[in-house]
């Protein structure tokens, strides 16, 4: 395990590198540990950058800050927008994290009164931590970002999840206490890293909007309609998208910035509470 002190001086080297990172695609992991959540790092560490300089376009100001782990770990998050409504986003696996998710953030930020918080997985984007299991690790960095969004005056937060971090967002939404409004899986996979999406809808309590496109080689359409049946609540909805529609977070459109799909008009309306 690399000490603290390593792990922050490689830090600044990996903010550069993930400022050439313009575009977030792929599905992959990289292993850490667990996270809780803090808005401050300690002195030595560098101020974060803010999302528009990791990933580009838009250019909207956001508050950017550092989940901090044990052990020296740093995660990288961003918030944009402002208000109690706010929609926790787990990005699927690849070395650039949030990115993604960063232009459908911002337009729900302009458009809907959306607050979003946003985060780099351990060993993705700028983030930093100490080797350990992936997937406890995904786990626990999802749950650290809610709870920093709860105790930072979220009053309603919907958790939305694409492929890998569909799996995680479900895993969560079914585990923590208090719950989470709702939940919302974009093309997760039925399994990922040890972690069981089927036996995770068997536990749901809450709300559930499940999106997959046919022809998605990660994920069926049969198996997203299994997870859909067996989530025990009445709230849930199954969106199947058109054939070639794409997988994870592309199912939401946004190629132009500005041409989002019909899905992620309803995602917005999952996130601020109209379940339908």
């Amino acid at each position: 395990m690399r000490s603290s002190t390593g792990l922050r001086s490689s830090l600044a080297a990996v903010i550069a590198l993930s400022i050439m990172l313009a575009g977030c695609t792929g599905d992959g992991w990289w292993p850490s540990s667990s996270v809780t959540a803090t808005t401050a790092a300690p002195a030595a560490d560098p101020a974060p950058p803010p999302p528009a300089q990791l990933c580009g376009e838009p250019t909207t100001p956001a508050q950017s800050l550092w989940l901090s782990a044990p052990g020296g770990a740093l995660v990288y998050a961003a918030v944009v927008g402002t208000g109690p409504t706010t929609a926790v986003f787990v990005h699927q696996a690849g070395p650039t994290g949030l990115c993604g998710f960063w232009p459908y953030a911002d337009w729900l930020a302009r458009t809907k009164g959306v607050r979003s918080v946003l985060f780099s997985q351990c060993g993705s984007g700028a983030s930093q931590c100490p080797a350990g299991n992936a997937a406890d690790q995904w786990l626990e960095v999802t749950t650290a970002a809610v709870t920093w969004a709860r105790t930072n005056g979220a009053r309603q937060v919907t958790l939305v999840g694409a492929s890998a971090g569909g799996v995680v967002a479900l895993q969560v939404a079914a585990s923590i206490r208090p719950p989470v409004a709702a939940v919302v899986d974009l093309s997760g996979e039925r399994r990922w890293m040890g972690l069981d999406s089927l036996a995770a809808a068997r536990r749901l309590q809450v709300p559930a909007l499940f999106a997959v496109a046919p022809g998605d080689s990660y994920v069926s359409v049969g198996s997203m309609r299994r997870l859909y049946q067996a989530a025990p609540v009445r709230a849930k909805r199954l969106v199947v998208l058109a054939e070639g529609a794409g997988h994870g977070w592309e199912l939401l459109g946004g190629a132009a910035r500005s041409d989002w799909s019909p899905l992620a008009v309803t995602v917005a309306a999952w996130i601020q509470g109209r379940h339908r």
